[in-house]
């Protein structure tokens, strides 16, 4: 990447190529630096990546400020009724979760009693 432009009218037209300008506008928009400290990594005059970035399209003099989505209030209580079929439904969800466990336990035992070969690693061997 090319530091300086080769092509300046005059000393105090911009001496800096395009492709720096993008370069370092897009290093300050995609990390956590703060604008002075671009600055001076880069050794650019005060506030001249702040005319980069309006260059760009991007109005750095007015930041905006993104808002957060609402969260929903945690408040809001269920209904006794409602509670209560929500503790019954995970039970159930629970009770077959076991039951899908158990169905897998007896299916491996079941294969290596038939196969005669071990499908589950003993929990002590290296």
């Amino acid at each position: 990447m090319e530091r300086y432009s080769k092509e300046s009218s005059s000393k105090w037209q911009s001496k800096y190529s395009e492709e720096f300008k993008r370069f370092v506008c897009n290093e300050f928009l995609t990390r956590t630096s703060t604008r002075r400290e671009i600055e001076h990594k880069y050794n650019i005059g005060n506030l001249r990546l702040t005319y980069w970035l309006r260059d760009i399209g991007y109005d750095y003099s007015t930041p905006s400020i993104v808002p957060l989505p609402r969260m929903k209030d945690q408040t809001n209580k269920l209904s006794d009724r409602e509670a209560k079929e929500s503790v019954s439904q995970l039970k159930r969800e629970l009770q077959d979760a076991r039951l899908l466990a158990e169905t897998y336990r007896k299916m491996i035992e079941i294969a290596e009693q038939e196969f005669k070969i071990k499908i589950v690693k003993k929990s002590n061997t290296k």
